[in-house]
């Protein structure tokens, strides 16, 4: 957002003045920080036509699905259900976007995210599987607002709520972004845990193809993928005896490597996107769906939301189950 070019990123991403003498004092950066403030009976407004009551931690929703990848080898691949990736690409192949701001792996540092508008089918699939440590994303709205087009971005809850707060500072990202999917998040990861645990994988880093933070059911297991297309698992490879469990280090890596601002959050299940995904933490709907296979627990928020879920699924590139709100409202609790 800054007009001067006054911001960067230090090591670990994380915002810094890299040229305060060309700082005009515009103030545009603080308008836009979403760990500033965040006018939510303003968005809402404008989003839902009303103000929700915000005692309800899973916020204002038309209808609640469970869903997945119609594409097998997708959902197969993907973290929970493949339903995000299943979506974009649909809308991409259907002329709906011209791309997708998400996430995909660094070139070297296989650990840590890069945030990239994907734009054909290989980028958008090279974003699948989730990544733990936190991503600086909404940096690549620099390259939505030099080019046009029509976008979707994919953000946590605190990325959403800047890209709503720089929209109202710029029409192109206003006119621009025509879909948010936010990601369920209780807390982010810092780089400085991640670099340890990439550091003390004892391979050959240049024949490491991908960094997986999740491997099976949550919190899953982390892997990395080598160039045979062989796994190997992060945590403690070569243990004979006790190993620390998966929850237990991520418990660990919560504990000790949150950023501040996670700490005071309140917008674990994304209530200011469009369509908000995170993993079904609830019992099934019945005795015949099981998680195991892969299911993604979405919320369609807005009108805009449930018109892509409906489109998407009635072309075949997304199944949806529906969920009674009852039901809904047991998850992520």
């Amino acid at each position: 957002i800054c007009p001067t070019n006054v911001l960067g990123l230090d090591r670990e991403e994380f915002p810094i003045v890299k040229n305060l003498s060309a700082c005009t004092d515009c103030d545009l950066c603080v308008k836009v920080c979403p760990g500033d403030e965040f006018n939510v009976e303003k968005v809402a407004k404008s989003m839902f036509g009303f103000v929700p009551d915000f005692r309800d931690m899973h916020g204002h929703f038309e209808q609640a699905y469970l869903g997945y990848a119609n594409n097998s080898k997708l959902r197969e691949n993907s973290t929970s259900g493949g339903l995000v990736t299943g979506l974009l690409l649909d809308l991409l192949e259907r002329g709906e976007i011209d791309g997708a701001l998400v996430v995909a792996s660094d070139d070297t540092e296989r650990w840590k995210g890069k945030p990239i508008i994907a734009r054909t089918k290989e980028e958008l699939l090279s974003s699948t599987k989730s990544k733990y440590a936190i991503a600086p994303t909404n940096v690549v709205f620099s390259e939505i607002r030099e080019t046009e087009g029509r976008y979707a971005i994919v953000g946590l809850p605190c990325q959403i709520h800047g890209f709503h707060k720089a929209a109202e500072l710029d029409r192109r990202l206003k006119e621009r972004v025509v879909l948010t999917i936010g990601i369920f998040c209780h807390a982010a990861v810092e780089h400085e845990p991640m670099r340890h645990i990439w550091e003390s994988i004892d391979t050959d880093k240049a024949k490491i193809k991908q960094f997986i933070s999740r491997v099976g059911k949550h919190p899953g297991t982390p892997h990395v993928v080598l160039e045979d297309g062989s796994m190997k698992p992060v945590y403690f490879p070569k243990a004979n005896g006790y190993r620390p469990s998966s929850m237990e280090m991520i418990n660990i890596l919560y504990r000790l490597y949150t950023p501040p601002r996670c700490l005071t959050c309140y917008d674990s299940t994304s209530e200011f996107a469009d369509i908000a995904v995170g993993d079904p933490w609830m019992a099934p709907p019945d005795d015949v769906t099981d998680f195991y296979d892969g299911f993604s627990f979405a919320l369609g928020r807005t009108k805009r939301g449930m018109e892509i879920l409906r489109s998407s699924q009635a072309n075949g590139s997304i199944v949806l189950q529906e969920l009674s709100r009852e039901h809904a409202k047991t998850s992520n609790t």
